[in-house]
């Protein structure tokens, strides 16, 4: 005797494992015919119903300390004050990634054909304004102290001091740049279908 057909409301259509930090628990994020869920060790953490998302928010940032690539790509997906965040890097360990660049791009499009019905729903290239203000304020604050040492220095003829301070004011004024808050930038989700 053969068991009736699954809802497709109880299937998952695609999981993707998620720790992005070796201090972290791994989290599984799992997507269903209505909603997407993210579970750590067995027990649901955050749920968010599709008809409830609100925008999808994808960025570049930096790579945890000891990966081969330089940057991973984030995705928010947000909706009634809860998100729920993944990446393309896996942290395996102290020092260990797993570049998913692959699972994570059949992830992002399963998540934007699930949303491909929605009008309402804002997606937006770049970093939260709070991430970008966590990662500007410090990177000004060492150039302008950077800026202030190469003067004294130069004033009171430490020329190497100088020099340090010259470093410190190009390595924080360039990250401040990278990092100043900018206007968010809508992308087509269509580029994902």
């Amino acid at each position: 005797m053969t068991s009736p057909p699954k809802s497709p409301r109880k299937r998952i259509r695609a999981r993707l494992e998620d720790c992005r930090s070796v201090f972290s628990p791994r989290r599984e994020i799992a997507l269903w015919a209505d909603r997407l869920e993210e579970s750590a060790e067995g027990t649901l953490l955050k749920r968010i119903a599709f008809e409830d998302v609100e925008e999808v928010r994808l960025s570049v940032e930096p790579s945890g300390i000891g990966s081969s690539e330089p940057a991973q790509i984030i995705c928010r997906v947000s909706g009634k004050k809860r998100t729920i965040g993944f990446s393309s890097q896996l942290s395996k360990g102290v020092l260990k990634w797993e570049n998913r660049a692959d699972q994570f791009a059949f992830f992002l499009r399963d998540i934007h054909e699930a949303l491909n019905k929605r009008t309402d729903v804002r997606y937006i290239e770049g970093a939260p304004a709070t991430a970008r203000l966590k990662a500007f304020l410090p990177s000004l604050l060492i150039g302008l102290a950077g800026a202030g040492l190469a003067l004294w220095a130069l004033l009171a003829g430490q020329i190497i001091t100088a020099l340090i301070g010259l470093v410190l004011a190009v390595a924080g004024g360039y990250s401040a740049w990278v990092f100043r808050p900018v206007a968010d930038k809508p992308y087509d989700p269509k580029k994902f279908g």
